[in-house]
């Protein structure tokens, strides 16, 4: 404990070095869930507790930590949906996870996560970090660089309440949940393994039943065009024999969805858009190339910001080829108007060079003052000032040194935490520039928000050429013009329509492409592959619509115009016979197809052998494949149970085929070999107990079923809208 005793400790320093590191998170904010819900309606509960504010408060944390992780500062619709699934997951699986470990007396108190904490944040100093910690330290050390990552980590507490660091702080949050869930389900799941006891009768009875055969083997598609003739014909009574076996374990629904069909309409420039584009971007780079200057051409466009004056090297420039022309061309050189992807016109100029150090090498002390957020600072802000002109002038004299004073001014942090090298990209350009005109060993005060930093220089990196370039940039998008012809387009269709037959087929006739989504979920970002199209699943899923409903026109993006329509609604419980009679119509179809090429096969094979059959489907025939009785469809070459039960069933040296789920397998026996008993039985319990709960689809199937005897109300499509 007494290791992590700085954790809670608050530096200045930090703030100064991490804050044009945190702007990005702050301008990439998409907590789009956490503004004030109505109290109309509950967002969500889990055995019949709110987890609103809770739910808000993890989706929150868990985009901080994607931003953090993945480097990103915002993100497309499809991945936020990502965020709220992992979130909600996440918030069930601990919620189900709390309630069979409290059954077991292993509930985790908020000192054991506090312990917890400690102990994850101690590991980095070990040979064997934990993963989540580790994860989170190199991904923070991409933003402000390694030394600084561990000086924020070592006081990451500091943050809690400190709004310019927030999304760091939330981003540790997060990972904390994560790992803390990792440890509930690998003693939950640890617990639910040694407590199967697999008696001996039974793995005896598994090694006895668990026969080897060795076959010759060639899987055959039914959709091949050799069996586009074959209809199958499924009987009414079969579709609800089929469906009152079935209601319960294929037609319930445990998360209401959709099917949704979206005819779009994409809104590309047409050719005299694109003409007119490159017109305008030619004839402004004209004005800017006999502009006086980049700011006088700035204010004639409107722009009066000042000029970026912010130093690159080449590998700082990640538009593919202009790092090459920028560091090709001369200084004060005009960067010719350039497309890149079809997506934008580019051009510039570039202005500056300058051979610069990547990064300098500080030793620093620190006097933080009094402020709204930080009461209990040691000084006020003159007080600081004077300390820190007292401390140059002690330090430029030679009656003391930094090294001397900084164990004064520590403030329980860890010496090693104000000595580092600072680098030019993520900290503040001001107090990069002043760093570089201050000589080795010289002194530089500077004023941070919350207090005076008094800077010594150690040591520079090598030098190394640096550039200044303006770049404009015109978006490659459609005309205002173009854009009212589609939405006429897309009006006109939708009110041609009034279900989703009509829809389909209008489309079909107009040469309209139709997206289709199955099963889209209520917090589903995506319809198939079509992106963005949150508006549209919200749509669908409001109170008052309903199977065969057409939408208004919908403008996703400036990207196309999209009409849809709800083919089918699946609410949450079982589905009615007539809700899913056209699925199960489908399904027998097919099956019956399979059936029907079976039996062709079999025919074929009277009238020659398999290679002639192999030859006449142009399907791979192979030998010696070895199949296990009691093995699953990945150690069984693909075949599934339903043929498996057949096969070893099948007379040896008589080629015969036999009907999977899915696909024909035509399969010639050539060897059958006993199950063997195992002297221990060691084997046999290790497969039952891969089988029951060793593998991860188990525990997860385990898991599931747990979650679906819980009670859920999930009504987060009602507060996450665009």
């Amino acid at each position: 404990m007494a290791a992590i005793g700085s954790i809670r400790k608050h530096g200045v320093l930090l703030l100064v070095i991490i804050g044009l590191a945190l702007l990005a998170f702050i301008l990439g904010d998409l907590s789009n869930v956490t503004r004030t819900f109505s109290n109309k309606y509950v967002m969500a509960k889990i055995d019949g507790k709110k987890m609103d504010q809770q739910y808000s408060k993890q989706y929150e944390e868990n985009t901080a930590l994607m931003k953090l992780l993945q480097g990103k500062t915002s993100f497309e619709d499809n991945e936020t949906y990502q965020i709220h699934d992992m979130t909600w997951q996440q918030m069930l699986q601990d919620q189900v996870l709390d309630k069979e470990l409290e059954k077991l007396g292993m509930s985790y108190n908020n000192q054991m996560i506090e312990d917890f904490k400690e102990n994850m944040l101690a590991s980095l100093s070990t040979q064997q970090p934990n993963q989540f910690i580790a994860q989170f330290a190199n991904a923070l050390a991409q933003q402000v660089g390694p030394e600084n990552a561990m000086a924020v980590l070592s006081n990451i507490e500091a943050y809690a309440n400190n709004e310019n660091a927030k999304d760091i702080y939330n981003a540790y949050q997060a990972l904390v949940r994560f790992a803390v869930s990792a440890e509930k389900s690998q003693q939950y799941f640890a617990l639910a393994q040694n407590s199967v006891y697999f008696s001996d009768p039974l793995a005896k009875q598994l090694a006895k039943d668990n026969k080897m055969s060795m076959v010759s083997l060639m899987t055959v598609n039914p959709e091949l065009t050799a069996f586009q003739s074959l209809k199958p014909e499924v009987a009414e009574k079969d579709m609800k024999a089929f469906y009152n076996d079935h209601k319960k374990d294929l037609f319930t629904v445990q998360d209401k969805n959709r099917d949704i069909n979206v005819a779009v309409f994409p809104i590309n420039p047409t050719p005299a858009d694109l003409k007119a584009i490159e017109d305008s971007v030619r004839k402004d780079f004209a004005a800017f190339a006999t502009a006086p200057s980049i700011a006088e051409y700035n204010i004639s466009k409107g722009n009066a910001a000042s000029v970026d004056s912010t130093y690159y090297k080449e590998s700082d420039i990640n538009l593919p080829e202009l790092d090459s022309l920028i560091f090709k061309s001369a200084v004060g050189s005009f960067i010719e108007p350039f497309t890149y992807e079809n997506v934008k016109w580019y051009f510039g100029k570039v202005f500056g060079v300058s051979s610069r150090p990547d990064s300098v090498l500080v030793a620093t002390i620190e006097l933080p003052f009094k402020t709204a957020q930080y009461k209990e600072a040691p000084y006020s802000k003159k007080e600081a000032r004077l300390k820190a002109d007292s401390l140059r002038q002690a330090i430029v004299s030679g009656q003391t040194s930094i090294f001397a004073e900084q164990p004064n001014y520590l403030y329980g942090r860890e010496q090693g935490d104000t000595t580092f090298w600072l680098p030019e990209r993520g900290t503040m350009p001001e107090l990069y520039n002043n760093l570089l005109t201050t000589p080795n060993g010289g002194i530089y005060v500077y004023k941070a928000p919350n207090g005076y930093i008094v800077f010594q220089v150690l040591d520079r990196t090598q030098l190394i050429e640096k550039r200044q370039f303006v770049l404009y940039d015109y978006d490659i998008t459609a005309s205002d013009a173009t854009v009212s012809a589609l939405r006429s387009q897309a009006n006109q269709f939708a009110a041609s329509v009034s279900n989703n037959e009509e829809l389909l087929a209008a489309a079909a006739k107009q040469g309209i492409q139709v997206v289709n989504g199955q099963r889209v979920p209520s917090m589903a970002a995506n319809i198939g592959q079509l992106p963005n199209c949150r508006d549209i699943v919200s749509w669908s899923f409001g109170d008052d619509v309903k199977k065969d409903a057409i939408s208004d026109v919908f403008n996703i993006n400036r990207m196309y115009f999209a009409v849809a329509s709800v083919a089918n609604v699946r609410e949450v419980g079982e589905q009615k016979y007539k809700d899913v009679k056209d699925e199960i119509k489908t399904m027998l179809e097919h099956q019956n197809k399979v059936d029907m090429v079976a039996e062709q096969l079999n025919k074929d094979l009277a009238s020659g052998g398999m290679q002639a059959v192999a030859q006449k489907y142009s399907v791979a025939l192979t030998d010696s494949v070895m199949l296990s009785f009691a093995g699953d469809y990945y150690m069984n070459r693909g075949v599934d149970s339903k043929a498996i039960g057949k096969i070893f069933n099948l007379p040896a040296n008589k080629p015969t085929a036999v009907a999977g789920n899915n696909v024909a397998y035509v399969v010639d026996v050539k060897e059958v070999r006993d199950g063997q008993v195992s002297p221990t039985l060691v084997l046999e319990k290790n497969y039952l107990q891969n089988a029951v709960l060793g593998r991860e689809r188990n525990e997860n199937t385990l898991l599931g079923y747990l979650i679906s005897q819980t009670k859920v109300l999930d009504n987060r499509v009602r507060f996450y809208q665009k």
